[in-house]
């Protein structure tokens, strides 16, 4: 079985040792597009043994671009599935699970516990947060990378790390993704290549280690940088956490900052639409002993809006981001 890796073997760093390490390792994948489509192939090449990838995301045409593992005649069928059939006609050595499903707060705990390390290669804010709050929780690694445009990141945080929040404390300006800004496909691929090689890196304890270290590209100017931030300080607050919708309960009080355009239907009995604009002077007429929800697509307004109030309220303050486009 090793001969397939001799190539790879080769090199001290991996050697017999390393090829079993790799084939022993856990690996937790979150989303099965752009990111995944080229940090799994490799991670599948490499020999890594045991993965799992959550993505309840079908196929769609004006993907295919930079979700290069599918091609045509995969159109509408669900991303994990067809991802796992492709994955094991590459290495059928691999054990891979494929779950239909997004990870959401009620199995992701137990799911990050019994993996080694994770990939997030969803592309979605409040996933990226959920994840590495975590997996800061459990020291558990965290690959994380984002592209937009011609240019993105991709990093190592958590484990004995800094967490992604020490990073990026706050959620960028604007709600710009790769569905309204667009993107390059080889961007995402690069990014993808490196979470992978990052993870095979942290497997096989290369130094230096990738944990604390964020490597920035612009494939527009061909533009590379990396940095490490290992003394990156955590929030002395924890920020607000990401929710799910279905953590609602009754007695919450839920903003809606989406217009009736974009959430016709409000999605709680007790939510009320309300605008950034005078959102404070409206805040101060709820009852402060009740926790404070704020709805919007991406999670940015709602970030926003939790900062704008969040010196006059005491209370906690949670967030969800309502899109299912950006899985």
């Amino acid at each position: 079985m090793f001969e397939r890796y001799q190539r790879q073997t080769i090199l001290p760093e991996v050697a017999i040792k390393g090829q079993e390490f790799l084939r022993n390792s856990k690996i937790l994948v979150a989303g099965a597009g752009g990111l995944a489509s080229s940090a799994l192939q490799f991670l599948v090449g490499a020999g890594c043994g045991n993965l799992t990838i959550y993505d309840s995301d079908t196929i769609s045409e004006n993907n295919l671009h930079r979700q290069t593992i599918y091609n045509e005649k995969y159109i509408g069928l669900s991303k994990v599935k067809i991802a796992k059939s492709i994955l094991l006609d590459l290495n059928s050595n691999c054990n891979i699970t494929a779950i239909p499903e997004n990870i959401n707060n009620k199995n992701i705990k137990g799911l990050i516990k019994s993996h080694d390390l994770v990939l997030d290669c969803g592309d979605n804010f409040s996933l990226s947060y959920k994840l590495s709050d975590i997996c800061y929780l459990l020291k558990k690694p965290l690959f994380s990378a984002s592209a937009i445009r011609f240019e993105g990141y991709a990093g190592g945080f958590c484990g004995d790390a800094p967490s992604l929040r020490a990073v990026f404390p706050d959620l960028p300006d604007n709600s710009e993704d790769c569905n309204t800004a667009g993107v390059i496909g080889p961007v995402v691929g690069t990014l993808g290549s490196i979470q992978a090689q990052m993870a095979i890196n942290y497997i096989l304890d290369i130094k230096p280690k990738p944990l604390g270290q964020m490597v920035s590209i612009n494939l527009k100017n061909f533009y590379f940088s990396n940095f490490r931030f290992d003394k990156a300080l955590e929030p002395k607050k924890s920020n607000f956490s990401f929710i799910d919708l279905d953590q609602i309960q009754d007695d919450d009080i839920v903003v809606e900052l989406r217009d009736i355009k974009e959430a016709p239907i409000l999605i709680a009995r007790n939510a009320i639409r309300l605008e950034l604009h005078g959102l404070e002077e409206q805040v101060t007429q709820f009852d402060k002993n009740q926790r404070l929800i704020f709805i919007c697509k991406s999670g940015i307004r709602s970030w926003k809006a939790a900062k704008s109030i969040e010196h006059i309220w005491e209370n906690e303050i949670s967030l969800i981001a309502d899109n299912k486009e950006l899985n």
